[in-house]
C-alpha cells in the first residue's frame, strides 16, 4: 500500500512538472523565439521564400518616422505601440501580430500597402512581447481587452475618424474575439489573417500534432495549472463564440496549405460569423503567406473591402 501511495505521489509529481513546463512552453514571454512546432522551417515557409520580400518590407517600415504610443491595459499591464501618422489622413488600421512574433515581421510586407492607401498605422506589441509588458500570452483571452482598448485609443489620436482592425495568426484571433466586446462605432472593418479557432484547439493542436504530447492528461493539467498561475483558462473564450454575433464586417484571409493553423479553423470561423462577410482561401499558402503567394487576389479583396 506504502508502494503503491508512493507512486501515485512520484506521478502526480511528474505529470505537475511536465505540466508547468507545458505551460511555460506555451505561454510565458521569452526573450528569443522558441520554436513550438517542433521542427525546422521548410523550404516552403514564409521566412524561407519570401524572406527578401519581408527584409524590403522591414527596411521600409524602418525608415518613417512614428510616435510612440503607452497605455494601461484593464489588469494594469502598460502596453506599447508605434503610431505612424499619414499626412492629415482620418482613417487608421490597428494592426495585431501572431504569437511571439512582432509586427515588422507579420505585417512586413503590408506596411507600404496600407499606407500607400492613406491609412495611419497603429502597431502595437502585443502583451508579453517587445516593449509592452506581460508575463504570459494568452491567446486572444486578455489580448481583446488590449485591442479594444488600442482601437479606442485611436480615437483620442484621430477624433472623428474611420478604423478598421487587421491581425495575423494569434493577431487575427485577437481582434475576432474583440469584436465580442461591443468596439467603438467608428470601427468599420476587420481583416483576420490565418485565425485560429479558441486558445483551447490550437494548443490540443499544437500539443498533438505539432509536439507529439499525449492530450490526457497534459492538455488538462496544463489547463489546470495556467488558470492557476497565469490567471487565465484556455477555454474561456473564442473567436467563433465572438463572431456569431458581430455586426461588424469581417474579411477573412487563409492559406489552404497552412501548417500551423489548419485552414478548417479559418473555415470554422468563417461559418459562424454572423456579419456581412468574406473570404479569399488560397491555394498552396503556407501560414501567414496568404497576401504573398496570392498578392493580386488578396489586395483586391482588402480594397474592396476597405473601399479604397
Amino acid at each position: 500500500m506504502i508502494l503503491t501511495a508512493t507512486l501515485i505521489i512520484g506521478f502526480a509529481l511528474i505529470i505537475t512538472a511536465a505540466s508547468v513546463v507545458s505551460m511555460n512552453i506555451a505561454t510565458k514571454r521569452y526573450n528569443k523565439p522558441i520554436n513550438i512546432r517542433g521542427k525546422k522551417a521548410s523550404d516552403t515557409s514564409v521566412d524561407t521564400v519570401f524572406k527578401k520580400d519581408i527584409e524590403e518590407g522591414r527596411k521600409w517600415i524602418s525608415e518613417k518616422k512614428y510616435e510612440e504610443q503607452w497605455i494601461t491595459a484593464h489588469d494594469s499591464v502598460k502596453l506599447y505601440g508605434r503610431f505612424y501618422r499619414n499626412n492629415n489622413s482620418k482613417t487608421t488600421i490597428l494592426m495585431m501580430h501572431g504569437f511571439r512574433s512582432n509586427a515588422m515581421h507579420d505585417f512586413s510586407c503590408a506596411f507600404k500597402f496600407y499606407f500607400d492607401k492613406g491609412f495611419n498605422l497603429l502597431v502595437p506589441d502585443q502583451r508579453a512581447h517587445g516593449k509592452s509588458e506581460g508575463k504570459y500570452i494568452t491567446y486572444g483571452i486578455k489580448e481583446r481587452y488590449d485591442a479594444k482598448m488600442w482601437l479606442e485609443h485611436i480615437n483620442t489620436l484621430i477624433p472623428d475618424g474611420t478604423v478598421y482592425a487587421t491581425g495575423v495568426s494569434m493577431g487575427a484571433s485577437t481582434v475576432l474575439m474583440a469584436a465580442g466586446l461591443g468596439l467603438p462605432e467608428n470601427v468599420k472593418g476587420i481583416i483576420a489573417d490565418c485565425g485560429f479557432t479558441s486558445p483551447a484547439e490550437i494548443i490540443k493542436k499544437v500539443m498533438k500534432s505539432d509536439m507529439r504530447v499525449p492530450l490526457f492528461p497534459i492538455y488538462y493539467t496544463t489547463r489546470l495549472v495556467t488558470r492557476a498561475i497565469a490567471g487565465f483558462d484556455f477555454e474561456e473564450y473564442s473567436a467563433v463564440t465572438a463572431v456569431k454575433d458581430c455586426k461588424i464586417p469581417i474579411l477573412f484571409l487563409h492559406g489552404k496549405n497552412d501548417g500551423f493553423v489548419p485552414f478548417s479553423m479559418g473555415e470554422e470561423i468563417y461559418n459562424a460569423a454572423g456579419c456581412e462577410k468574406k473570404a479569399v482561401w488560397v491555394d498552396g499558402a503556407d501560414h501567414g503567406c496568404s497576401f504573398l503567394v496570392d498578392h493580386e487576389a488578396c489586395s483586391t479583396a482588402m480594397t474592396g473591402f476597405l473601399g479604397i
